[in-house]
């Protein structure tokens, strides 16, 4: 009986230690160098509580938004009294598309991390106010790449 309870006790742990060593199937998964907030006409920035944010711009001849590109030092992580800082990332380009891959344009950030878009409602496909469309912005910064997805509404 001693024999048999040692053999179920080294079956379970060999079992445990396999089990937790499988990768997730679906999902490649690369953290994100910076941190990008897309921001409408009226300059509030989106909320980045979802993965896919909203954010508005005026119909009219064209739709103005921006870009924030920020870098994360997490040196004092640790320490409650300063916490993360938020760093702009200047002279990164981001190509902005529609999400079925036709290009909109290449914009650059500037010394403030910030890159101005205007872009012709036509060009966006986009008639009338009311309207959304749903894009991306990618660029690649400290050789590795990432992409914002983000829906542009037209009030």
């Amino acid at each position: 009986m001693k024999k048999l309870s040692y053999i179920i006790l080294v079956l379970a742990t060999v079992t445990t230690f396999v089990a937790c060593e499988k990768q997730d199937p679906f999902v490649d998964r690369v953290v994100a160098p910076v941190l990008v907030t897309v921001k409408g006409d009226t300059g509030s920035p989106s909320s980045g509580l979802t993965t896919d944010p909203t954010i508005s711009s005026s119909f009219g001849e064209t739709a103005k938004l921006s870009f924030m590109v920020l870098e994360l030092d997490k040196t004092n992580i640790l320490d409650y009294t300063k916490g993360i800082d938020s760093i702009p990332v200047a002279s990164v380009s981001l190509l902005v598309k529609f999400r079925g891959g036709a290009e909109i344009g290449t914009f650059t950030t500037g010394a403030d991390g910030l890159a101005s878009v205007e872009v012709p409602w036509s060009t966006l496909g986009i008639s009338e106010s009311g309207s959304t469309v749903s894009l991306s912005a990618s660029g690649t910064y400290k050789d590795v790449a990432f992409t914002k997805l983000f829906k542009l509404a037209s009030n």
